[in-house]
């Protein structure tokens, strides 16, 4: 009897002990699952964070964007009154355009804005241009007079526009020379070229 009350008694040891490892050993897990459920919680708040600080930033950004394109609009527009094109026909002794060159250059922007104006594409009968000159004046003030060129030219560079502002050209031309009285068939044509510069200066400003 004495010994199987002390393998009783063994068995119940081992049960206990068997018991109490068990409970540890969900208690380990528990602890596990709540720290992984802690740091995906944590994980995911951070995310959010991130991403509401990030779409505030763009926002931002984008005001920003906006603001920049409306304080840096740039529009340079050419009016002529009839064309761009310059034509001198029947070029004689004495001969002078009958209808002057009028180009109207507005600024609609909000910016300054640097341009050249420039004779291109040109075509003509006669092999020098000595005698045939030109003069371009500005709101009614002369700004320059000199030979018409035989070859693509800037006739003004670098001049400078302020918003809202318009500058009225005119130009004429005229032969101050001799052409032999037979010679009447003499022309000189050519394209008046608004050239706006790149005003990346400004826009940096």
């Amino acid at each position: 009897m004495e010994k199987n009350a002390d393998f009783k008694s063994e068995l119940e040891t081992q049960y206990n002990i068997l018991i109490k490892a068990q409970e540890q050993s969900e208690t380990r897990r528990f602890i596990i699952i709540l720290a992984i459920l802690t740091i995906t919680f944590l994980s995911v708040l951070v995310s959010v964070a991130f991403a509401f600080i990030a779409l505030k930033n763009s926002k931002k950004i984008n005001n920003d964007v906006s603001i920049n394109e409306k304080k840096y609009y740039q529009t340079l527009s050419t009016v002529y009154d009839n064309n761009s094109t310059l034509e001198l026909n029947n070029i004689v002794t004495g001969y002078n355009l009958p209808n002057p060159k009028i180009f109207q250059i507005t600024n609609e922007g909000n910016t300054d804005i640097t341009f050249n104006i420039k004779l291109i594409s040109i075509n003509t009968s006669l092999i020098s241009n000595n005698n045939l000159l030109y003069t371009l004046s500005r709101d009614n003030q002369t700004t320059i007079t000199k030979q018409l060129p035989l070859k693509d030219t800037t006739l003004l560079d670098n001049i400078k526009i302020s918003p809202n502002e318009t500058i009225t050209y005119t130009l004429t031309a005229n032969y101050q020379g001799n052409i032999d009285q037979a010679e009447t068939n003499n022309y000189y044509k050519a394209s008046i070229f608004i050239e706006p510069i790149d005003n990346k200066s400004n826009l940096l400003e």
